[in-house]
């Protein structure tokens, strides 16, 4: 095949050719904005699952609808050294550019404009970091009291009310939200949930591993009532087949049913793995207008080199030593949940002598708690990578000094 015409997209974050199997989310979302606009109530949302099943793509998604409707969107990507404030006064920056771009400023805009200024100089009054190109004049008594969830709540009030004067509304999209401080969260939640009972045309929408929520629950009790929650998680076999074969036919490529099927047992039905073995068997194949069975075959060993060199191993090297132990303890257990127990037990341990370890890979974001204490790999399929390159040993000790490599 003409690698120049390979249709399939394994990029981080990015869109497939053909977007299949989340149109409920996407419903969901569009009721939700059209609830805003008129007034009426509608929650944020969160999005959770595993690395590689099309969070930031669903979030991409949200945003071109929403800015379709009319919406000022605003996103970041949340890192682990992020604090709250300087986050929300990016995202509302961006928003309100969005807002005044081509038009005249007008009031409400000005005075949004001029909170996030002072709300800005209350964080940040001496080093001048978070100092944005802002014209007009901090605003007095607005978003400067100093008390970060009443000057959160103020400046998006005051974003949302430009929003709804320019007959808009204001989506604010966070990836990566798990890495979040649990008091960060828990200031985040107390300020949507106040700026809710104005009913202003204001939208959260965050993305995350499946532990978020979990986290999010444990930073405020009324969590699990503020969000929509959404699962994102591997697609149906109808919608991975149609993922796999629909891109091919747009270029006049047929997959053979055969192939299909080898292809689809292989990905688990993750949106990720069937993009790698789309692309990759597409290099393979030796014809011009159909994939065979063989292509598929040929193309295993380079599609699993791959994420054994790259996408597993690079979340392997992260662990140490006894984290990796630890890992290879939960995958001998089998594929699905374990618990903390079960795992320690597994190693001759006691839980508590093993919390520092867990608390770790929790941090790392290389497992996550299903539920209080159960755990999961935060990526499909590494339960078996890690069986193969890290058998467990029940008397294997972490050593002194550097990891051993794999």
């Amino acid at each position: 095949m003409d690698p120049s015409k390979n249709p399939y997209t394994p990029g981080a974050g990015a869109k497939p050719t053909v977007f299949v199997g989340r149109d409920a989310e996407i419903e969901d979302f569009q009721t939700a904005l059209t609830r805003l606009r008129s007034g009426e109530a509608a929650r944020s949302q969160i999005l959770y699952g595993l690395r590689g099943v099309g969070k930031t793509v669903l979030l991409d998604e949200f945003d071109l609808l929403a800015r379709e409707r009319g919406w000022i969107t605003s996103s970041i990507e949340c890192n682990e050294d992020d604090e709250l404030g300087p986050l929300i006064a990016k995202l509302c920056h961006r928003a309100l550019r969005h807002l005044s771009r081509g038009k005249r400023m007008t009031d409400t805009v000005k005075r949004a404009t001029g909170a996030l200024k002072a709300f800005v100089w209350t964080l940040d009054p001496d080093s001048g970091k978070l100092q944005f190109n802002i014209d007009i004049e901090a605003a007095k008594g607005l978003a400067d009291s100093g008390d970060l969830e009443t000057d959160i709540v103020e400046l998006l009030s005051e974003v949302g009310r430009a929003a709804l004067d320019g007959n808009s509304g204001a989506l604010f999209l966070v990836d990566e939200m798990h890495v979040l401080r649990k008091g960060d969260l828990a200031l985040l939640m107390a300020a949507l949930q106040k700026v809710g009972r104005e009913q202003l045309p204001v939208m959260l929408v965050g993305a995350g591993l499946p532990q978020l929520p979990l986290t999010l629950t444990k930073s405020k009790a009324y969590a699990e009532r503020l969000f929509v929650y959404q699962e994102i998680g591997g697609l149906s076999k109808p919608d991975a087949v149609r993922a796999l074969k629909a891109p091919a036919g747009r270029r006049g490529v047929d997959i053979e049913p055969d192939a299909v099927e080898f292809i689809i047992e292989r990905s688990g039905c993750y949106p990720f793995f069937l993009q790698q073995w789309g692309e990759t068997t597409w290099e393979e194949a030796i014809g011009d207008d159909v994939i065979t069975l063989d292509d598929a075959r040929a193309a295993e060993e380079v599609v699993s080199h791959f994420l054994e060199t790259r996408f597993f191993k690079d979340r392997y090297d992260r662990a140490s030593e006894a984290e990796r132990i630890y890992m290879a303890a939960m995958a001998d257990l089998g594929p699905g949940a374990h618990s903390s127990r079960a795992i320690a037990d597994h190693m001759n341990a006691k839980t508590s002598a093993l919390s520092v370890v867990r608390g770790r890979l929790l941090e790392k974001g290389l497992i996550y708690n299903e539920v209080d204490s159960d755990l999961s790999f935060t990526v499909p399929q590494f339960d078996s990578y890690i069986r193969r390159i890290h058998p467990f040993d029940p008397n294997e000790r972490p050593r002194l000094g550097r990891p051993r490599s794999h």
